[in-house]
Parts: C-alpha cells; sequence; structure tokens
C-alpha cells in the first residue's frame, strides 16, 4: 500500500469529530481529501483550503468551502511537509512550500485550533542542501535577490512549466527558492528572512504543529506529539 494512503487514512480518526477542518495542499492531501470523499460524516463539515488548487479538489467533491478571507478559525488544520528535521534541542522543524502555499499555510497552522502533518517517513531524510521557498512582493525582488546573494546565498526565482517567467503565487506574489545547509540555524534564519524588506513568509515552519503522522509503504507508523 502506498504510503500517502496509509497516513491519509490513518489521520481521519484525528480530524472526524471536526466541524470546520482546515485543508492543506499537496499529493498527500489530495490523498486524503479522496479518502475523507468517500465516508458521509465529512460532508457535513466545513473547509477552509490554503490554496485554491484544494479549494477545487474539495468543491468538486461536493464537500462546503469556506473563504480564508471569512477570518474563521479552523478547528484542525491538517497538511503535508516536504522535509523534516528533528534538532538537538527537541525542536522540529518542517520545511513546507514545495507547491507554491507557503503563506497561506502558515496563515492557516498559526490560525488553527489544533495542527496536525501528515508525511512519508522518507521525508525524514533531509538532504545536505535544502531549497527554502520565500514569498516576496513582487516590486522587492531586486532588492530580496541582492540582499539575498551579498550574503552569499543561492537564490533562484522558481519558474512554472506554463509560462515564461516568474511563478506567481495564489496571492499574486513572486516565491524564491533559497539553498540552505540543514545544519544552519533554521529558525533563526527564519527570523532574519522575515525581516527582510519585501519578504511576505517562508517555507521554515518552526515547532508549529501539535501532532505528525508518519508513515512508510509497509504500513509502519509513528506519532510525533508535542511535548
Amino acid at each position: 500500500m502506498d504510503a500517502k494512503e496509509i497516513v491519509a487514512k490513518y489521520s481521519i480518526d484525528y480530524i472526524k469529530d471536526k466541524k470546520i477542518i482546515g485543508i492543506g495542499t499537496g499529493k498527500t492531501i489530495r490523498k486524503l481529501i479522496e479518502t475523507i470523499s468517500d465516508i458521509d460524516i465529512f460532508k457535513t463539515k466545513q473547509y477552509i483550503a490554503s490554496s485554491i488548487d484544494s479549494e477545487i479538489e474539495l468543491s468538486k467533491r461536493g464537500f462546503s468551502v469556506i473563504s480564508l478571507f471569512s477570518g474563521i478559525i479552523p478547528d484542525v488544520y491538517i497538511d503535508s511537509f516536504d522535509f523534516l528535521i528533528r534538532e538537538n534541542n527537541g525542536k522540529i522543524i518542517l520545511i513546507k512550500g514545495g507547491g507554491g502555499a507557503l503563506l497561506r499555510e502558515k496563515l492557516l497552522t498559526v490560525s488553527s485550533k489544533e495542527r496536525i502533518f501528515i508525511g512519508e517517513i522518507s521525508k525524514l531524510k533531509v538532504p545536505k542542501l535544502l531549497q527554502i521557498p520565500i514569498e516576496i512582493v513582487p516590486v522587492s525582488l531586486s532588492y530580496v535577490l541582492t540582499n539575498l546573494t551579498s550574503q552569499g546565498f543561492r537564490v533562484k526565482i522558481r519558474e512554472s512549466q506554463g509560462k515564461i517567467g516568474p511563478l506567481i503565487s495564489d496571492n499574486g506574489n513572486i516565491i524564491l527558492d533559497m539553498e540552505v545547509d540543514n545544519t544552519q540555524d533554521l529558525c533563526k534564519l527564519n527570523n532574519e528572512l522575515s525581516n527582510i524588506v519585501g519578504v511576505i513568509e517562508t517555507g521554515i515552519f518552526c515547532n508549529l504543529y501539535d501532532t505528525i503522522i508518519l508513515a512508510d509503504n509497509d504500513g509502519r507508523l509513528e506519532i510525533i506529539k508535542k511535548s
């Protein structure tokens, strides 16, 4: 069985009693949406999505979708991640934003009453050089690139296959990908990046979770609870 399917099915018990559910973005979350679409109780709930892609996926399956602009606080937010880093001090960092929805994902993460992240155990294998997504205001592009490259970072503008030029986020912003050594203090880096004029958000989620559910293709599960 596919790890995405295993972790999606296992996570159902964590969200089935919630009325308003925040939903993330990505292939694992698509599998979750597919899974709950066959369970009647989930059609009685309301959903707030972190991306247009997830809104469309929910809507076409008959779910009731609330706009993120409503300001309604989800009872739970469930999402996937790109990589998980365990620091020696017990802090857990998630790297997110591979799907380009990092700003809305972090907004839902910090505002929801409970945060659950699901993913494959293979995502614990963190590459030496990480690609950290950064969402920036378009007019600040030259300034932010100059600022980061002057600090010695390798940064590139994320492009899409469907158009020439920068990939534009659901918020009308530009996304950069910055190469970072995984031994760096990523929580400190997140704060430093956030202080650069023009930077809106980063894909570094520093200790922003309540439960993390991991699975592999053999059905092995690992649950991480915030102490």
